[in-house]
């Protein structure tokens, strides 16, 4: 393989894999239309009774050809029907996406602690040539089939409510087989889809995975990085208050906040060549990039075009109000105003030590910590240790973190839209020549902000809280993570 394929494929992972439960995925062998590569992480899990459920990497790969590397685009690789295989078989299992998109690498029996390092190989559709290759992995939790509460009884017109009481709502699979309907089986006000919303919108009963966390400095400069000169142009547009183009000086902020930034590392080139540039996260400015200081694994506040452009790219896709009270709340009955650890303690908290270090944590560990109202970024995950239990650690009832504070996560829902189009239908890893997600129903959505972020205060973050929509403010903390249907 070439030189500078290598190289690539080499900073696919130092860009993805420096953070929150030290994900670790080794440089890439490449042989014939296989590619073998190591994987680690911490704080897994398989357990058979509470939540019972699973976390899992989802690991997908790019290539590009290359001749004329510089101007050819990342495709997404999709993967052969058969040939994938580990180096040990006794911790670890791969689960191969229906749609060959990527698999989902988790544990093959129930335990709870760290994977030592095994072994991947994945077999490709085709021969990999001399393409460029970049394997990349992002945590996902597993939320499984079953039924659950929306609402949490609280009397508002705007939270979901079960037909016109004020009592939560029970999604059991008799609704999810015949579809959720008009508004007013939802919300008391009939405050949702202005189209009566049938079986084929996910509202949160079947089984998905959700991201552990939301989109990072690192995986964002990671998709960067596989842009083209025009798609990264576009995407650097986008944000009206950036118009420095892919071409600046290194050194050059393409997007900062509250901590994090994101720089041009090498500049892009304008002439017919059109090269496109390489970015990398310096949040303490020093200009020596990608350091384990420079905050990788700070959420990054994106708007919605970026966000969809990020959820196609990898093959994800966005998740809907309702499973987002389900990847919180589980199953169990709803708790008045709660966050998403269950509770409504809550500890906003602004010092930390080691800040935009891999290694940041809190200095004090209280119940249901968030940053909300503090103008300032941190570490995803940063709570959650083998040591503390679900509301220290903010986790919901599933292990998935974040979902209160950080950043506003962005859910598919709202009011007086039609909805009923949206699917379970997953990004198909590529987008269009300006870098847009290719999935013309998802531009076509509103999308409903909940959880909360860093410049918002307790009464936007609880669950069940609809009060805020529309918004693709960049300085209001708006950004996300994405979902997967299987």
């Amino acid at each position: 393989m070439k030189k500078t394929c290598l190289l690539i494929a080499i900073m696919a992972f130092l860009h993805a894999n420096s953070f929150a439960n030290n994900l670790v995925m080794g440089t890439p062998s490449i042989s014939g239309s296989t590619v073998s590569f190591t994987i680690k992480w911490d704080n897994s899990w398989l357990v058979t009774t509470g939540p019972s459920n699973w976390d899992a990497v989802w690991v997908f790969v790019k290539r590009q050809a290359c001749n004329q590397a510089s101007q050819n685009p990342w495709v997404h690789a999709d993967l052969s029907g058969s040939g994938h295989s580990l180096s040990s078989t006794s911790q670890l299992q791969i689960d191969l996406a229906s749609d060959n998109k990527g698999v989902f690498i988790r544990r093959s029996a129930a335990g709870i602690g760290n994977i030592t390092q095994v072994t991947v190989t994945l077999t490709l559709s085709s021969a990999v040539s001399n393409d460029n290759i970049g394997v990349y992995g992002v945590e996902m939790v597993n939320v499984p089939e079953g039924q659950f509460y929306i609402g949490d009884g609280v009397n508002s017109q705007y939270r979901f409510t079960n037909g016109n009481t004020t009592s939560p709502k029970l999604i059991t699979q008799a609704i999810d087989n015949a579809g959720l309907g008009a508004r007013t089986n939802y919300n008391k006000d009939g405050l949702g889809s202005s189209v009566d919303l049938p079986n084929t919108y996910p509202i949160g009963y079947k089984r998905f995975y959700c991201m552990k966390y939301e989109i990072t400095c690192a995986q964002y400069v990671g998709f960067l990085n596989t842009l083209t000169y025009e798609q990264q142009l576009h995407r650097q547009q986008d944000f009206n208050w950036n118009t420095n183009p892919p071409t600046s000086s290194s050194g050059t902020s393409y997007m900062e906040n509250w901590g994090y930034k994101i720089v041009i590392k090498t500049p892009g080139v304008s002439t017919t060549t059109l090269t496109p540039a390489v970015y990398a996260c310096d949040a303490n400015a020093n200009g020596t990039f990608d350091e384990d200081c420079d905050g990788l694994g700070f959420p990054v506040s994106l708007r919605k075009v970026h966000w969809l452009a990020y959820l196609d790219w990898a093959a994800l896709r966005p998740m809907t109000e309702f499973e987002y009270e389900k990847a919180c709340r589980g199953p169990l009955q709803p708790v008045a105003d709660e966050f998403s650890w269950g509770s409504t303690d809550i500890s906003n908290y602004y010092n930390e030590l080691n800040w935009k270090c891999g290694n940041e944590i809190p200095q004090a560990f209280q119940l249901g910590q968030a940053n909300l109202g503090t103008s300032r970024s941190h570490r995803v995950g940063m709570e959650a240790t083998a040591n503390t239990d679900r509301v220290h650690a903010g986790a919901t009832y599933y292990g998935i973190l974040n979902m209160t504070g950080g950043m506003v996560e962005m859910c598919v829902g709202g009011w007086s839209y039609d909805y009923s189009t949206f699917t379970t239908a997953n990004g198909d890893g590529n987008l269009t020549s300006f870098g847009n997600t290719d999935m013309t129903t998802w531009n076509s959505m509103q999308f409903w902000n909940k959880g909360a972020s860093l410049v918002h205060y307790s009464l936007n973050a609880r669950v069940s809280e609809r009060n805020w929509g529309n918004d693709d403010n960049y300085g209001n903390g708006v950004s996300g993570r994405g979902v997967r249907s299987y």
